[in-house]
């Protein structure tokens, strides 16, 4: 009786983490809160793993080019290209949605890659 009350937690445990890590919400089931902003709250969360993305493939471009000395300045121009692309998906979230937790999410994450872009030059 024990081993199968133990098995229920952990299997209610392992679905909150997953409904947690795709669509940024503490649920059991995923799409139970407002489907407008339940959207729009895992579109900031898919934009913000593009962009964390392409830093880190930004970062890699610039550490290829000091250990090889091969040329990476296009693999670095995509990774700001796609950054930029993020950049400009969140921005127009944050100018549309009526959710004012999306509208800050949004924001902060704007906020974020125009730091990471302004210390990336």
């Amino acid at each position: 009786m024990q081993k199968l009350i133990v098995l229920i937690i952990v299997i209610v445990v392992a679905l909150v983490a997953v409904n947690y890590f795709m669509t940024g919400e503490l649920t059991l089931i995923p799409g139970s809160g407002s489907s407008a902003g339940s959207d729009e709250s895992a579109e900031i969360n898919r934009l913000r793993g593009e962009f964390r993305q392409a830093g880190r493939e930004f970062r890699q471009a610039g550490r290829g080019a000091a250990l090889s000395g091969t040329d990476t300045s296009d693999a670095a121009a995509a990774a700001i290209e796609e950054i930029e692309r993020v950049q400009r998906a969140v921005e127009k979230i944050a100018r549309e949605t009526d959710d004012a937790d999306v509208r800050a999410d949004a924001e902060a994450l704007g906020r974020e890659i125009s730091d990471w872009l302004s210390k990336a030059g």
